[in-house]
């Protein structure tokens, strides 16, 4: 057998089984939706293709192939990126995913692709037989203590009304974020963040100030405009459309004398302020922590996620002691709060690259591992 390319309505099959376990909170029909929309972004359209395995014209097993641009020390590399590995249920160990994998590697060896790059939401060592190796496996995870009543922020912080607000956007579907800003002091400079919705209308905003931030980064993947839409595109439509009170995408910009410095994106549900990515040079990424941490205390969440790169910004010491007594958040905080971060194995998201040069043999050994969680193809 060999790979097939397939469009949208030949993996019809394939949808209406992955529907059962990969929808996220989706109606079945609006699953469908979501494939079609996806497929047809212009984004997907240069980038993405899906690529079967067929025995006697029936699907027996796809995966989506895709292309993605690598960055590392200043040079740019052909990635393929894998996802969506899937065998149909009636074909099922019978070897068709490893001759997929196999067809694969093969394929992007033969179109002068660089490496390989996935991110497993299933045990390594199937991905391992194909010389894929692990780019940062660990979750970081900060508990925050309980504060009764309105938290008395210092003088030199100060929140807007609506910074308290609850910003679980799963909690109404027709409730958009609600907009919010935070002036701090660090160091004697003054610094304002502003959060709300990530929308299409920052898309420039935010393609602009990662491509600055790539470029002080050890490696990284390339993202322009059309590849945040096709991402945000996402985003919104679950937002929108999934039964699981799925949580709209936020993004804070911070800013000192009117001048832009770069932005955070991340989602709030549970109790929990998931990190997805700070996006901004070291002068702008201790006031980002600090707003996010203000934020967290006046909405009273229980816990701040993130994946392992993050914690490089508390290196080499790996805490937020110092931050939290900088901007003056040890006066509200329990005495005993250390500010520790803690970090436990990813069961999703592995980040896996294989190489097809030598340039990029020991990009696995980087650690912190630098890929964020919007990096998830």
């Amino acid at each position: 057998m060999k790979l097939e390319p397939a469009d949208w309505q030949t993996l019809l099959p394939v949808f209406r089984e992955t529907f059962k376990i990969w929808s996220p909170g989706l109606s079945r029909r609006d699953y469908l939706e979501y494939q079609l929309k996806q497929a047809n972004h212009p984004w997907a359209r240069r980038n993405l293709r899906h690529l079967t395995l067929k025995r006697k014209g029936k699907i027996v097993s796809s995966m989506k192939f895709s292309t993605i641009e690598l960055q590392a020390r200043g040079l740019s590399y052909k990635l393929a990126g894998i996802g969506a590995v899937y065998t149909q249920i009636d074909c099922r160990h019978m070897g068709y995913a490893s001759e997929l994998m196999e067809a694969a590697v093969e394929l992007a060896e033969s179109e002068n692709y660089q490496g390989m790059i996935l991110f497993s939401d299933i045990d390594c060592e199937f991905y391992a037989r194909f010389g894929f190796e692990e780019i940062g496996a660990a979750d970081l995870l900060i508990h925050l203590p309980f504060i009764k009543g309105k938290p008395a922020f210092p003088s030199h912080i100060s929140c807007e009304d609506d910074c308290g607000a609850n910003l679980n956007n799963g909690a109404a579907k027709n409730d958009s974020a609600k907009n919010g800003s935070i002036s701090l002091t660090l160091d004697g400079k003054s610094f304002e963040l502003h959060h709300e919705q990530f929308l299409p209308e920052h898309l420039d905003f935010t393609a602009r100030h990662y491509m600055q931030w790539l470029s002080r980064q050890p490696y990284g993947i390339v993202r322009d405009r059309n590849y945040f839409s096709y991402k945000l595109m996402r985003e919104m439509f679950l937002h929108s459309h999934s039964r699981l009170a799925w949580p709209a995408l936020n993004i804070t910009k911070v800013s000192t004398n009117g001048m832009p410095g770069g932005y955070a994106i991340t989602e709030s549900a549970g109790g929990v302020l998931r990190i997805l990515e700070i996006v901004a040079p070291q002068e702008f990424r201790e006031p980002i922590w600090a707003g996010l941490l203000v934020r967290s205390l006046k909405e009273k969440l229980m816990r701040i996620r993130a994946w392992e790169g993050l914690a490089n910004d508390f290196a080499p010491s790996f805490n937020l002691k110092q931050l939290i007594n900088k901007c003056g958040l040890d006066e509200i905080l329990p005495s005993g709060f250390k500010g520790q971060l803690n970090y436990y194995d990813r069961s999703w998201g592995r980040g896996m690259i294989l190489p097809f040069e030598d340039k990029l043999a020991e990009l696995h050994l980087t650690a912190p591992c630098p890929l964020v969680e919007l990096d998830h193809l």
